[in-house]
């Protein structure tokens, strides 16, 4: 077996697999789906003999972050036929994934999860997302001004939407892929540093000991200079994306951190008001 992309009208072939795991969904809706977003995301699958077994949508969208526009990537449809799970097959999907992306410099990847414990051991955790029905019909320029992070809805988003109901509770997660490009937009209340490692065992390029210097409106890692400097922040992926996003508080996240530490962690800009509410 092996991972490929599907290409053009190729991407039909996945409905099967779709319709098989999805039964829940609407025809019209399914139909709608594959013109609408086929045209524009990424499959992903895995093929035994050429029969499509596993897969996973990328769905791009366009996001306000901050100060500028990154592009991102919702993962949608991922699923395995049930004679063939239990083998790796969703790892190897979301690994090969979220290593494009991290080429691609994506910030980040979000999905909605089925189930929460699904995703939480490939580095996604849940994100501060205020999905409120009143902020679906809200202007850009509205959100600009008070929100650090939303999809922006612009001619191409519209051309790219599925038509359904506006609004939804959409409990969203959300992974760290590119870290320099999403630590970009990450500042302080004051200029300070800190020595910072961290682990990310899916995209080892994020891994290492840095100096991470923030500024009022975003930050930046540099080489760590003096190895035999004890860290002042030692986490994971996971951990720090919870902290970026504005998910639970510095008690729960790093119970262990001294005073110090502390005071530095308050100081910073993570994202505190987030609104998405896509559905696919």
């Amino acid at each position: 077996m092996k991972i490929r992309e599907l290409y053009g009208e190729e991407k039909l072939r996945s409905r099967i697999l779709y319709e098989e795991m999805f039964p829940e969904d609407e025809e019209a809706f399914v139909d709608a789906y594959y013109r609408i977003k086929g045209a524009c995301n990424r499959i992903l699958v895995w093929e035994d003999q050429e029969e499509l077994v596993s897969m996973l949508h990328l769905n791009p969208y366009r996001f306000r972050m901050r100060q500028c526009f990154a592009e991102s990537s919702y993962i949608v449809a991922v699923a395995t036929r049930e004679s063939y799970r239990h083998q790796g097959l969703m790892r190897g999907l979301l690994s090969f994934a979220l290593g494009d992306l991290y080429e691609k410099k994506q910030p980040f990847a979000f999905l909605m999860p089925a189930k929460e414990e699904i995703y939480t051991p490939f580095g996604f955790r849940n994100m501060k997302n205020q999905d409120q029905e009143k902020l679906a019909q809200a202007s850009m320029e509205q959100l600009s001004r008070e929100y650090d992070l939303f999809v922006w809805k612009d001619q191409v988003y519209q051309e790219q939407k599925i038509p359904a109901v506006e609004w939804e509770t959409t409990p969203m997660m959300v992974r760290i892929v590119y870290l320099p490009g999403l630590l970009s937009q990450i500042g302080a209340k004051e200029p300070m540093e800190l020595k910072l490692c961290i682990s990310d065992e899916l995209l080892p390029g994020n891994s290492g000991c840095y100096r991470w210097v923030l500024e009022e409106t975003g930050s930046r890692l540099l080489p760590a200079g003096d190895q035999g400097e004890e860290p002042q922040l030692s986490t994971d992926a996971a951990q720090l994306g919870s902290f970026l996003f504005g998910a639970g508080s510095l008690e729960k996240l790093f119970p262990a951190a001294p005073w110090q530490l502390r005071q530095k962690l308050e100081k910073i800009r993570v994202f505190q008001k987030i609104f998405i509410n896509e559905v696919v």
